[in-house]
């Protein structure tokens, strides 16, 4: 529930997570203020709790007053955790209240489901100690220790956000805001036209610019990678791309070999004509817009490119044979299964 939907019948006073806005974080510290010392806590709330820079300080008030914490969190999708309720994105976390200079934080990895292995899902959760790799805003959803592994050869690499340009002086490339198992970036402004307004751009795609070309190429073969990927789910509420997750992003621009740029440029060139290839013109009707008309990508069908750009960046990076091959198939079974079909721009 929204703080803003309550706030005439009742205020709070003096609250540290105020700014947080949801009553749920108000409720866990308070919760938090009546635990005795080495006292346990246990909620089920929604997923934002360690993935939003709007909860920031309710990941603080969590962390800063426990000696151990435990998170994991569960997708709604392809089944969800109560049957029956609208969709929601939870995480169940655990604590213990003690000193923040012991303290350890372990979560899983995002987990996805399908609704007949329901009862075996919380058997075999497995948990990984995220505690050094806390960032801003997020509460990393790595529950391996491939994961771990992965993440400390980033680590080594300056972020995207090194590597940018104005908008009004760079080389524009374009991403979907709204991923779910595929992240569709491209150098390409995709087709979207409505009644009211005519051919323009839809306003679920987003732009983001670079200097140069190839360095333009470049970002747009990783974002479609599935290494990509896996740092938008470890990091983001798994709904939103936003430029958080991008900027932070380690591609290490300025290191990489221009050989090796321009053969993931060249890559991206194959992947935007697969995908234009494999794209869908669709209609439909709305009450505000009238007809609406847009192309809709498949990106699952132009994997083994994907799989290549994946392969040129785990040279970039050092990456191990295992740890390629940890992010080439992650979440495979979801991305390529049943319903990691069509993502729609």
């Amino acid at each position: 529930v929204e703080y803003r939907e309550v706030c005439r019948d009742y205020r709070i006073r003096q609250y540290r997570t105020e700014e947080c806005g949801n009553l749920y974080a108000y409720v866990i510290e308070r919760c938090f203020d009546a635990l005795r010392p080495n006292a346990r806590i246990g909620m089920i709330v929604q997923l934002p709790i360690v993935c939003t820079d709007r909860m920031i300080t309710l990941q603080n008030e969590c962390l800063s007053q426990t000696s151990n914490i435990w998170f994991a969190t569960f997708d709604d999708r392809p089944a969800r955790l109560f049957d029956g309720l609208e969709h929601i994105r939870a995480t169940v976390f655990t604590g213990k209240k003690g000193a923040q200079d012991t303290r350890h934080v372990f979560a899983t990895s995002y987990n996805r489901w399908y609704s007949e292995t329901r009862d075996v899902l919380f058997n075999t959760l497995c948990f990984a100690d995220i505690s050094d790799y806390l960032m801003r805003g997020a509460i990393p959803k790595i529950g391996q220790e491939q994961g771990k592994r992965v993440r400390d050869r980033l680590s080594h690499f300056k972020s995207v956000r090194m590597s940018l340009a104005g908008a009004l002086r760079g080389v524009r490339i374009y991403f979907h805001n709204a991923p779910q198992y595929w992240i569709r970036a491209m150098d390409f402004a995709p087709y979207f036209w409505n009644e009211r307004a005519g051919e323009q751009l839809s306003t679920q795609v987003k732009t983001v610019s670079l200097s140069s070309t190839v360095d333009a190429a470049v970002l747009v073969a990783a974002l479609n990678s599935s290494l990509f990927y896996w740092w938008f789910i470890i990091l983001s509420d798994c709904r939103h791309l936003n430029m958080r997750e991008i900027e932070t992003f380690p591609l290490g621009l300025a290191e990489m070999p221009d050989q090796m740029k321009h053969r993931l440029s060249e890559l991206t060139r194959r992947l935007s004509a697969d995908l234009k290839r494999h794209k869908n013109r669709k209609e439909c009707q709305y009450k505000t817009t009238g007809r609406v008309v847009y192309d809709e990508f498949y990106p699952k069908h132009s994997k083994s490119i994907i799989d290549q750009i994946d392969e040129m960046l785990a040279t970039h990076y050092g990456f191990t044979d295992e740890e390629l091959d940890f992010i080439i198939n992650y979440d495979i079974k979801y991305r390529m299964g049943r319903n990691g079909g069509g993502e729609g721009i």
